[in-house]
Parts: structure tokens; sequence; C-alpha cells
């Protein structure tokens, strides 16, 4: 049987490499993981070691550079071919005409991965093969998706072992799970746009789950293995059936019993749904908020609730105990800086426990970068192979205050903690300061990940350590 390496470099558990090594192995391939900020120089030793047929990359926006020099890494040094998944290439297949890209893979790649190593194993060309993009003497070919599989319970239990082998990953504080696939809305910003045409979707068939018995399986399977003091929930919309939670979570408060995040939608949170997440043992409600100004939050971003939807929607979740952590995306297309402004002020009002605020980072085929590209805001040939920069460091976009509202966001959690310094933060941005307004960013962004991770302060050091390089 085929024997697959994922490589990449950050230090996390990716959810979908789970997933698809938990399917692959059932079936009898083999799935391993090297993780480059572990291995350090023994990287490729250890790859070799492994004898792999094909190294794998699981790839997402900006950080999609660094898949990049691996896979050429990957064919020097093993000799191998590569194949690419993901975010970025599900929505930007022209990557494969990159010499070091030799298949992609588009979508939820489960059962196309499994044909394509399956395929592998027989001497049989994949090319065309649903999902597969790849090229032939100069020819791009390009397969319609494999449907989506509507039993998520049919994909077995995911082997954590092929990450927790690290032992940082292994002891970190909080541990990532999956109980759902599929968002209905349509933010304007989002590539959730992507998803929909590439699969031909209009209703909710995109939305499926894991039954609450097999969820719970796989949760109290990790936790009698592994160290965990906290869990994530990284669907879309956690909250999206009130009646699944109605069962999930009583059995989750009484056999696992671990705080836990989640995310939520604004319009979705009622007095049944908060009171249901503060009984089940919810730590803290991950909402997106993304603009606290009405203009920029319904006609730039596409989110259509209001500032008292919002308001009453932390208030709820505060009532059964709940945290509340913001979204926030700052340097929106159009955006002054008094509407930059109006998300500090809202995250204040609100109380929220651990703002998150990043500046915007234009996802090309989207509305929102629409909107960047009308106003000239973006180079007409603006694609997304030039998203270098982080999200925290300086905005891709050449719009009228735009300077100061980087500022802001670098003030961001001071303000919202404390309004009254708001007007301070107004007057101050006018001024380049330098390497001040990096620092005070990096003090406060520390100050919230140990709030809302729980994880101890020597923990947390070792954490910002390691993603430092990635600001």
């Amino acid at each position: 049987m085929a024997t697959l390496l994922f490589v990449h470099d950050s230090p996390f558990e990716y959810p979908g490499v789970l997933s698809l090594s938990g399917y692959l192995q059932s079936k009898g391939h083999t799935v391993e993981v090297l993780v480059e900020s572990c291995e350090g120089a023994a990287l490729w030793d250890k790859a070799r070691e492994i004898k792999p047929d094909w190294v794998g990359f699981s790839s997402i926006f900006s950080r999609h550079h660094q898949c990049y020099r691996l896979a050429r890494e990957a064919r020097e040094k093993l000799g191998v071919g590569t194949v690419f998944g993901g975010p970025y290439v599900s929505y930007f297949p022209q990557a494969i005409q990159h010499e070091e890209v030799d298949v992609i893979i588009r979508g939820e790649a489960e059962e196309s991965l499994l044909l394509f190593l399956d395929s592998h194993d027989r001497g049989e060309d994949y090319v065309s093969l649903p999902s597969i993009v790849t090229k032939r003497n100069g020819q791009v070919l390009a397969n319609p998706p494999h449907p989506l599989e509507s039993n998520l319970d049919k994909y077995p239990i995911p082997n954590r072992s092929i990450y927790y082998k690290y032992s940082h990953i292994r002891n970190a504080y909080h541990k990532q799970f999956m109980s759902g696939r599929g968002c209905p809305y349509n933010c304007y910003f989002c590539f959730n746009q992507e998803f929909r045409k590439l699969y031909d979707i209009k209703g909710k068939e995109l939305l499926r789950r894991h039954s609450p018995e097999r969820m719970i399986e796989e949760l109290a399977q990790c936790k009698s293995r592994w160290p965990v003091k906290r869990l994530v929930f990284n669907d879309d919309i956690f909250i999206l059936d009130p009646a699944w939670l109605e069962v999930f979570l009583p059995r989750y408060k009484k056999e696992i019993n671990v705080p836990f995040g989640c995310q939520a939608r604004v319009e979705m949170v009622t007095d049944r749904i908060a009171r249901l997440l503060g009984m089940g043992g919810c730590h803290h409600v991950m909402i997106g908020l993304e603009s606290g100004n009405t203009r920029v939050r319904h006609q730039i971003m596409g989110k259509t609730f209001s500032n008292e939807q919002f308001l009453r929607a932390a208030d709820l979740l505060h009532k059964y105990g709940v945290k509340v952590t913001a979204y926030n995306i700052l340097g929106c297309p159009t955006e002054t800086l008094d509407e930059a402004l109006d998300t500090v002020r809202l995250n204040a009002r609100a109380k929220v426990d651990y703002p998150w605020f990043g500046l915007y980072n234009p996802h090309p085929g989207t509305q929102t970068d629409a909107i960047a590209r009308a106003h000239g805001y973006l180079d007409s040939n603006f694609t997304v192979e030039e998203q270098r920069r982080s999200v925290f460091g300086r905005s891709l976009l050449k719009q009228p205050q735009i300077r100061e509202v980087e500022r802001v966001h670098k003030f961001f959690y001071l303000g919202a903690k404390m309004p009254w310094f708001i007007p301070v933060i107004r007057r101050v941005v006018r001024y380049n300061l330098g390497p001040i307004y990096t620092l005070i960013f990096l003090i406060t962004y520390f100050i919230r990940y140990v709030g809302e991770s729980g994880a101890s302060l020597w923990q947390a050091i070792l954490f910002s350590a390691r993603n430092l390089k990635h600001y």
C-alpha cells in the first residue's frame, strides 16, 4: 500500500490532515506527519527513513509560500511527487503551474485522495480521477470535484499519534476537533463563496455533522490517551442545530467535562443556546463581529446583524457564565479611521473578554475583494500568490487613512478594555512611532492569548516564541 507523508512548518495539529489520515489508514495506506518547526535540521533525514511515495501539503492562505518551499525541498531531497490540498489550492488551482506542485486535490479530499493512492498502488494513471488538477506536456488538466460525503460518521476517529509524538503538541493546553462541516452564510470576505462555486451548491446540503454518539466517542478516546485540559471545536458555526446540542451537550458534560471553546453566529445566540452552552461547560464562544460600524459590516463585509443584536448575544452568553471572543477585522475597503474606532468602541460596550483583531486580507474572487479593486485600493493584477503578510502586520490596501487604521489595530486591546483611552488612541495614531506600535501589539496580544487559551505563562511564552516568525 502507498505511503503518504504530510509536511508543514506550523507547530499545530491540522484537523483536515487528521481526518484524512484516519480514513486512509483505515483503508490500508500509511500516513505520517513531519512538522518542520519540531524536526529542525533533521526533517529530511526523518523523511528518508519513512520512504514516502508522495509528500502532501495542506495549504492555507498566507502560508502557501512555505508549502511551495517545502515542496521544492521534498522533490530535491526525496525525489518523489507532491500533492497539494487545502483551502488555498482549492480556490486557486492555478498553483499547479508551479514546478514543485505535481498534483492538486480540490475540496474535501478523503474520497479523492483514497482513489489517488489506490491508483498509485495499481500503477494506474490518476489523470481522470475526480477533484484532480494536474499537468501533462505543458497542459493543465482539471476534473470536477468528488461529491460531498453526507454521512461524516463514515470517517473513522483520527489517529492523533501522528502529531502527538511531538511533546509540545501533545501537551498543548487545548486540542482541536471538528464536529461538522459547512456554513450556510455568504459573508462577502469569506472563501466559503468559492466553496459553493466549486460544488455548485445553492442550498444547505453542504451542512453535515457527526452524530452526538460518534463525537463523544472521539472525545472520550482522546481524553483517555492524551492530556486534555481544554477543547476547541473548529466548526464554522458550532451552534447551528439546537436539537443536536440538546443531545450532545448533556452527554459532553457528563462524560467529557472539559472546558471548551466554539464558534457561533450572532443571530443564532438565543437564551436557549446560551443556557445550553453554559450548562455544557463552554468556556468561551468565538463570534465574528468583523466591524463595529454598521455601514462597513453590512455593505463591505456582508454581515447584516445590528449592533444591538451583538450586544444582546454577548449579554446572554455572559449571563450563563460563557466568555466572549470577538473576531474583528480592521482596514476593510473604504473603512475610515473613525469607523475603525467604532469597532473598538463596540467591543468595549459588549465587554468582550478576548477581542481578536486582525487586518483585512483580500481573498481574490470574493465580493469584498471586488470592492477593494473597484476603488483602486488593490493593484488590478493582484493575485492570492502575492499574499505574504501576516494579518497582524501591515495592510495590503492603498487607501486613505490606512496607516492610522493599522496603528489603531496595534492599540485595539487597550481600547477595548479601557474605553476611556479611545480618544487618546484617536490622537496618537496620527504619529509614526515605529516599533513602539509593534511592541504594544505583541504585549497585549500575549495577554489576550493567555486569557483565552488558559495556558500557563511558560506555555504561552513557548507558544509565542515558536510563532513570532509568522507575525
